[in-house]
Parts: C-alpha cells; sequence; structure tokens
C-alpha cells in the first residue's frame, strides 16, 4: 500500500514554505512516516494479531519503507510479507478428517476457520500438519530432456504445511473505507505540520 499527499495540495504547501525560505521535505516526511506506522498499529496489527504468536510478531512482517527524498521515493509504503506462513506459527489451527489417514488442515481467520494446503494424519502419534507432496515433469530442452519437479517433499520426505500469509490477511482489510481513513488522516497530519512550520519565527 502506497501512501502519498495529492500533488496540487504539495505543490501549493511547498510554494507557500518557499516563500518563507523553508523546505516541505520535512513535513512531508513526517506526515507520511507518522501515517503509515499510525495505519498499521490502528487498521492492520490489531486485526491480524489475534490470528497469530502476538503483535510485535505481525509488525515484522509488515514492513514500513519510509520516504527517503535522496532517492526520489516522496511517499511511504505498508508492505506485507507475502511468505507463507507455518500452521504451527498459527495461535488457533485444528484439522477435520476426511478418512483415516487423512484430514484437511484448518486456521484461525477473521470470522471462523480457513483451509490451509497440505493434511494431517489423525491416525499418527504426533498428529503434525505436513504440505501435501506433488510433483511435475517437464520437459527442459536446456537440460536435455525431461525432469521432475517434487513440492512438498523435504529430506525426510514431508516438509511442514504453511497457511496463509500475512498478505493475504492484509489485502483483505484494505477496503475503500481503509483507504479512505488513512488518506484523511494523512491530510490532517499534513495540515497540522504545515501549520507548526509556518508558525515557527522566521529565521
Amino acid at each position: 500500500m502506497r501512501i502519498g499527499i495529492r500533488p496540487e495540495g504539495f505543490e501549493a504547501a511547498k510554494r507557500q514554505l518557499e516563500s518563507l525560505g523553508r523546505k516541505i521535505d520535512p513535513v512531508l516526511r513526517g506526515a507520511l512516516d507518522t501515517t503509515a506506522s499510525a495505519a498499521r498499529k490502528t487498521h492492520y496489527t490489531p486485526k491480524i494479531a489475534p490470528m497469530f504468536k502476538s503483535r510485535g510478531w505481525v509488525n515484522k512482517r509488515i514492513i514500513i519503507k519510509r520516504v527517503n527524498a535522496r532517492k526520489g521515493r516522496f511517499d511511504a509504503r505498508l508492505i506485507p510479507s507475502s511468505a507463507g506462513v507455518y500452521v504451527t506459527e498459527y495461535r488457533r489451527w485444528g484439522y477435520q478428517p476426511i478418512n483415516a489417514t487423512r484430514a484437511r488442515i484448518l486456521v484461525g481467520s477473521f470470522k471462523g476457520n480457513k483451509v490451509a494446503a497440505g493434511f494431517v494424519n489423525p491416525s499418527s502419534f504426533g498428529r503434525q500438519p505436513w504440505a501435501t507432496r506433488s510433483s511435475v515433469t517437464r520437459n527442459v530442452s536446456k537440460r536435455g530432456g525431461k525432469f521432475t519437479y517434487k513440492y512438498g517433499a523435504g529430506p525426510g520426505g514431508l516438509m511442514p504445511a504453511m497457511g496463509p500469509s500475512v498478505a493475504w490477511f492484509f489485502q483483505r482489510l484494505t477496503s475503500v473505507t481503509t483507504v479512505r481513513a488513512i488518506n484523511r488522516r494523512l491530510e490532517q497530519e499534513f495540515q497540522r505540520r504545515l501549520r507548526r512550520e509556518l508558525l515557527k519565527p522566521a529565521l
């Protein structure tokens, strides 16, 4: 998610400050960075954290990319991790038996549960969530023939199952209403910082 000031508002404020011999950069940077942090704290972390270990765990997986004028980046970004999350990292997970040796994996979601890729063997001792093994054979001309690629199989033949990523939850929370609320907060923060800068004594 990118968070930025509307061009017309930015240019007007820039001209106003330049007439006083001041720069817009500190105002813009402060408003964007503060709003990005507030958006994560208010709209995302509290709603995603109940599915996982803690708020801190979620915050590490929703990175804030801050303004960097030197690199020409004049917006702030919230970047959620798109990496799958081990089922055992979920605060709540379980399984729904299909037969004696196979059960589908369920992980906690906003309203109930979501099916995760993989399976549990209800008859096993540990009843751990494992990734589904599969293979695809492809003709790779550069390597001189057909090769079979195996997915979900580690050195021991099984790999832990993965559930939806933090990005999956993030995207479902990002609605038109959410974006409007964040933009409204940004405009208020920008105007507050602009007024404060304009009220500073002349250099």
